[in-house]
């Protein structure tokens, strides 16, 4: 039958008793001798040897101190020897015995310990007196009572160190280890002459005054002083090394229940005490503690309060603090490493999980995945960057925070959502049906589109988003391709929309980052063609400027300019493009000077992106004093929307002070106002070519047309018509043509810059022009021709 923890203490508290039982009985033995005994006892000589007893109890020596104690060493047997040697032995055990028990009630060692030192100490205090007092016999003052001195020390140590290792035993440690000590040796060589001192005071006792004995007060006290010195100093030198101990330990916890396990223990092994706990309350009445400064929640270190040969309470405690120091450490450590790997692991800015952990997450669920798929919703937001443009970036995080909580209260404990990036989001779907999938994403979509809070003003933005459902085969990085390239085609399908990944759009990416690359290359390779298309004023048929247009060939074959060109923006390619541009159409302008004969303007487009980088305005700069005397036109597209902040009119301003002019292009399709126009340092709008389309046919369109020209006229812009196609358009324009410019292939289509400086050659000679327009065209064009 197993030895059970709780059988031990029974079965220690028996022995305990057991040995108390029989110092008790030794003791009562001993009171009744001494009262029978008629000779009279120094009352004075009883009283002090009490108190020496107590006193010099509390001042052991102690060799060799480990986790289980060690052996410790008192002076108290001396006094036992004196008076054993002065008085009769039932008084002198008597005293003894009254004096091992006030020593032990004074001290705050636990009941059980009290009660085992008092019987131990009393059975080896009798077996001693009683060896002493059979080997010296009537001798007194010889070798013989000398010897018997030692003999008795010995045997006196002896009993207390088997009894104790028998005690030890009995709560689970081992008997040969306790009596078997390293130094236990050196105790007994130690002990026995610190015994003859009880000896040596009994000698100067017999044959001088009583008071001589004063005399060995003073190496009494210096040998006290001295031995507590020892016994706190090695234990000073022990707690330092467990000190050390911990604090190299506490560098390879990973946890904070490692890190208050270790803490408990280290305790333990510092002060040698089994009643140490780590807990969240302060310490109370008789007990001792530190706290551990480490944020919430609060932590202690509690002990007992003892105060003990090796050590006082105070000195306990401070160990504790210096404990709790390192453990504080070492938690301050593990936060530091979770918020390190949080912040690694979040966004920043809205605390979201980034691409790592949703990375992650998704390979767990398609590893775990059972029944229903895993899906994957890629968003994109559309309209963010006005945002930014306008309000500023701090406004911009307050919109992304915004949306972070929405798509987390939206979304709640069904996925998991992901900031990948910009005004990038994810969201990871698990355990729902399609249908479940389906509604999810459409009321994310719609979370988005609500209305925002920006500064104090109303807005809302667009979201662009892309469902990927997981199939056999794929990865957590191909299922989030897959999202984005969903997500892409929406973009592309007109913004706002949900799109369902298929392998086609697998292939379209594909094409279209393969184009990009392509395009890469031949901007680097300075591959970008120009081509020119005349503009001619309505009133004279004259040809007044030309809109230069990028062109690129992509292996023998033309790639249309509207995909080459947002291919171009998408990729960041499109300032090295327009830059490109801008430097062929300054060397053609400078070739057609000769040409001309009077005002003459050379029209480019430009990005928006252009007018942020902060070298375009030296290179409008350059551009200008290339060409010449033709005015650099730099036209901006209305349909991207252009964003008045200012740097941006700053730039502008630039443009013009360079000696450039600016124009709006496709107006009347996108934020056409009048006091948009004011604001911008513009000399031209450019009607869009819709406007135009029905004018011959339709007397509203006709109408909206003439309207957008008078409001050019009356802002002092110069206004040019697009998209001019048939004559019976250019009639409609001829009605009202004063200072009124046209741009269609009716005229002219784009050329190369050589068959435009024939056309404004041609265009030079013709003559007058006529009174219908028309004809003076085809005049030029038979020129030519002829000079073809």
């Amino acid at each position: 039958m197993p030895v059970t923890p709780a059988s031990r203490r029974a079965l220690g508290w028996l022995f305990n008793i057991a040995v108390c039982c029989v110092g008790v009985a030794i003791a009562t033995v001993a009171a009744v001798l001494a009262v029978s005994d008629t000779d009279t006892v120094p009352a004075l000589m009883c009283i002090g040897g009490l108190l020496l007893i107590v006193i010099v109890g509390r001042f052991p020596i102690v060799f060799d101190p480990g986790d289980g104690g060690g052996v410790q060493i008192a002076f108290d047997s001396a006094v036992l020897m004196f008076m054993v040697c002065t008085l009769n032995t039932s008084d002198a055990l008597v005293v003894w015995s009254l004096g091992i028990v006030a020593t032990q009630l004074i001290t705050d060692r636990r009941a059980a310990a009290k009660v085992f030192n008092v019987g131990v100490q009393i059975v080896a205090g009798s077996l001693a007196a009683l060896i002493l007092t059979s080997v010296r016999g009537d001798a007194i003052g010889t070798a013989r009572e000398l010897g018997g001195v030692a003999l008795a020390a010995t045997a006196y140590f002896a009993v207390d160190l088997v009894l104790s290792a028998v005690s030890v035993t009995i709560a689970g440690g081992g008997f040969g280890r306790h009596l078997m000590q390293p130094k236990s040796l050196l105790a007994v060589a130690c002990f026995v002459p610190f015994d003859t001192l009880g000896y040596l005071a009994a000698v100067v006792y017999r044959v001088t005054p009583w008071w001589t004995l004063t005399l060995l007060c003073v190496p009494l006290v210096t040998l006290l002083v001295a031995t507590r010195a020892v016994t706190r100093g090695q234990e000073n030198a022990r707690r330092l090394s467990a000190l050390f101990e911990a604090a190299v330990r506490a560098q390879t916890l990973t946890t904070r229940a490692d890190v208050e396990q270790a803490l408990a223990g280290d305790a333990r092994r510092l002060l040698r005490q089994p009643q140490v706990s780590v807990r969240s309350t302060p310490p109370g009445r008789g007990e001792i503690g530190a706290q551990v400064d480490a944020g919430d929640p609060p932590t202690w270190v509690v002990a007992r309060s003892l105060d003990r040969a090796v050590s006082t309470s105070g000195a306990d405690e401070q160990a504790l603090k210096a404990l709790a120091a390192v453990a504080a450490e070492a938690l301050y450590r593990l936060g530091l490493t979770d918020e390190m790997v949080h912040v690694a692991r979040h966004d920043p800015l809205t605390d979201l999980p980034n691409r790592g952990i949703l990375l992650d997450r998704v390979t767990e669920a398609l590893r775990t995945a059972d029944q229903q798929p895993v899906a994957l919703l890629f968003i994109d937001l559309d309209g963010f960057k006005p945002v930014n443009d306008r309000f500023g970036h701090e406004a911009g995080d307050d919109v992304l925070v915004q949306l972070a909580d929405r798509l987390r209260a939206c979304v709640g404990d069904v996925g998991t959502v992901a900031r990948l990036g910009g005004d990038e989001f994810a969201v990871l779907l698990e355990n729902l049906r399609p249908p479940d999938v389906e509604a999810m994403c459409n009321r994310v979509v719609a979370a988005i589109r609500e209305d925002l809070c920006v500064e104090g003003h109303a807005f809302s933005i667009g979201a662009s988003a892309g469902i990927a459902f997981a199939t056999a085969g794929d990865t957590a990085a191909g299922l989030v391709r897959k999202a984005d390239l969903a997500m892409y085609t929406s973009k592309l399908a007109g913004k706002g929309e949900i799109e369902e990944y298929d392998e086609a759009m697998g292939r379209s990416r594909l094409e279209r980052l393969e184009l990009v690359d392509d395009l890469r290359g031949a901007v680097a390779r300075a591959e970008i063609q120009v081509a020119y298309q005349p503009i001619v004023a309505v009133d004279t048929g004259r040809i007044i400027g030309a809109e230069a247009l990028a062109r690129w060939t992509r292996d023998g074959v033309a790639v249309p300019p509207d995909v080459f060109i947002p291919a171009a923006e998408d990729a960041g390619l499109i300032v090295a493009l327009g830059e490109q541009v801008l430097r062929r159409v300054a060397a053609d302008a400078a070739s057609l000077r000769g040409a001309v004969d009077g005002p003459f303007r050379m029209t480019v487009n430009i990005s928006a992106r252009q007018l942020r980088d902060p070298d375009f305005v030296d290179s409008v700069r350059r551009a200008v004093a290339e060409m010449g005397g033709i005015t650099l036109v730099l036209e901006l597209t209305e349909r991207q929307g252009i964003d008045l902040d200012p740097h941006v009119l700053a730039r502008m301003e630039g443009i013009c002070a360079a000696g450039a002019q600016l124009a709006i292009d496709d107006f009347g399709v996108g934020f056409s106002s009048i006091s948009y126009l004011h604001d911008l340092p513009v000399h031209y709008i450019k009607a869009d070519a819709s406007l135009a389309e029905d004018i011959d046919i339709d007397d509203r369109a006709r109408g909206l047309l003439r309207s957008v020209m008078a409001m050019g006229r009356t802002l002092g812009f110069g206004v040019i018509i697009e998209g001019i196609e048939r004559e019976t358009q250019f009639s409609a324009l001829g009605e009202d043509a004063a200072g009124l410019c046209a741009q269609g292939f009716l005229m002219y289509r784009p050329m190369p810059a050589d068959d435009l400086l024939s056309a404004v050659a041609a265009d030079r000679v013709v003559g007058e022009p006529h009174t219908v327009a028309v004809r003076r065209w085809e005049g030029v064009a038979a020129a030519v021709e002829a000079t073809a």
